[in-house]
């Protein structure tokens, strides 16, 4: 049994950087965990080649699996991934319905590039192989397969929230995403809740199969690599609280800062005792809304400095711009806490980072986080309270080290158990038959 697995990103791409042929790694933990999945079982990676020249390497052998990149035009790009994907899907399973574009929202395009991946997967497909297809900007794969006769087992993982049906039904394409998930043979989420979300819209008739497996990463590398020492004149003597997302209105960015400042009014006390460092990795740099949600951010942030900072200490020290692995660990290593409140997030993996490299740190973690629900030990707090995120922070700075102590082992000891390996074995034993309707429940 081999894999063909699909996503919209591939695990690297081939670009051209001052005039040279350079690959660039796609490093996030979902690409992480497919590359450990297909080095181990082998098979096809379809994914959109979105670098610059991934044209010269539509069908590429890596060694123990082969990459097909389905090529966009930019309409098709725009369509498909700007438009439906990101300001349709995205705002709407993420409960942002007033960010939600209903209408002229590129739907035929992106039904047209699932055809176009659909396409590749029957060119690829072997008897016996396992399709596995990966979350919401190919949700139409499904039915497509199986219209044209496709028998083999289809596995679809979903990465972000699933939503109530209130929510999901107020999308004009919802009956059609939903009977083709329905066509595969197991789906998966990373809560309960979620699964639960998406139970409620199928009828009696639907054979489906949904799961909760949630996402791990690689709990060897991050607990075992050595980071390097980030104290500096800023950082000398104070508690550093930790922070990393991607430009995002879920992430709750603006929230975040504003917590900050009313700790400092609840606690002037605090004032010169910690540094709250604050990396945003730049994401859709050419959409409005992220360029209008920037400055909002930066706003916010230089007003707060100005307010409660002096020429020795700056409350939070913001750096919008990606960091090499090797730095990000050392941040997880040396944090004191690590504030990780997203308004809504699927499962957040770096909760889960931070956990398997800190030997000394409090996670304060969004109850609406999906890794909330399995990280016991994190201080849970409402992110849209600014007094609870606050007040959370103040008493993780005067935590014992005896209940830090305790919390961090009770979070690793689940971090480690169900890292990336115990992710690719559930998944591979839906693929070999090997779960039956008890495992479901």
């Amino acid at each position: 049994m081999k894999y063909i697995v699909v996503s919209s990103r591939c695990p690297f791409s081939h670009d051209r950087v001052a005039g040279k042929e350079v690959i660039k790694e796609n490093v996030g933990g979902v690409a992480t965990a497919l590359r450990r999945a297909m080095e181990k079982y082998g098979g096809t990676w379809i994914c959109w080649g979105d670098g610059k020249l991934d044209g010269k390497y539509l069908d590429e052998d890596v060694g123990k699996y082969r990459i097909r990149r389905v090529m966009l035009s930019v309409p098709e790009k725009r369509g498909y991934y700007d438009l439906y994907s990101n300001r349709t899907l995205w705002p709407l399973f993420h409960y942002f319905r007033e960010r939600v574009k209903y209408t002229d929202n590129g739907y035929e395009i992106y039904r047209r590039v699932n055809e176009k991946f659909a396409s590749v997967i029957m060119q690829s497909l072997s008897k016996d192989d396992t399709i596995w297809i990966h979350d919401y900007q190919l949700s139409l794969i499904p039915k497509m397969l199986r219209d044209q006769g496709v028998s083999n087992r289809i596995i679809f993982t979903w990465h972000i929230p699933w939503v109530s049906r209130e929510m999901f039904e107020t999308l004009p394409e919802s009956r059609d995403i939903i009977d083709s998930l329905s066509r595969s043979d197991f789906i998966t989420f990373h809560t309960e809740t979620y699964r639960k979300n998406f139970l409620d819209l199928l009828d009696s008739n639907s054979r489906v199969k949904s799961l909760v497996v949630p996402l791990g990463i690689d709990y060897r590398y991050f607990s075992r690599t050595k980071g390097t020492e980030i104290r500096s004149y800023a950082l000398m003597d104070r508690k550093i609280i930790f922070s990393i997302d991607r430009l995002d209105y879920t992430k709750g960015l603006v929230n975040r800062a504003l917590a900050i400042e009313e700790l400092l009014r609840r606690h002037p006390d605090l004032v010169g005792k910690f540094v709250y460092v604050m990396i945003v990795t730049p994401s859709r740099t050419t959409v409005s809304d992220y360029v209008v949600m920037k400055r909002e951010l930066e706003m916010h942030i230089g007003r707060i400095n100005g307010e409660f900072g002096s020429i020795s200490w700056m409350p939070i020290l913001y750096m919008y711009r990606k960091i090499s692995d090797r730095m990000l660990i050392s941040y997880y290593k040396n944090a004191d806490i690590a504030l990780i409140t997203p308004l809504i997030d699927g499962l957040n993996l770096v909760s889960k980072e931070f956990v398997a490299a800190s030997e000394r740190g409090i996670l304060i973690l969004s109850r609406f986080a999906g890794a909330s629900n399995c990280l016991d030990g994190a201080v849970v707090v409402n992110p849209n309270s600014l007094g609870e995120v606050a007040e959370a922070i103040y008493n993780a700075m005067n935590m014992g080290q005896d209940e830090i102590q305790e919390r961090l082992k009770r979070m690793k000891m689940e971090v480690s158990r169900r890292d990336t390996d115990w992710w690719i074995k559930r998944i591979n034993a839906l693929a070999m038959r090997k779960i039956n309707d008890r495992t479901l429940a």
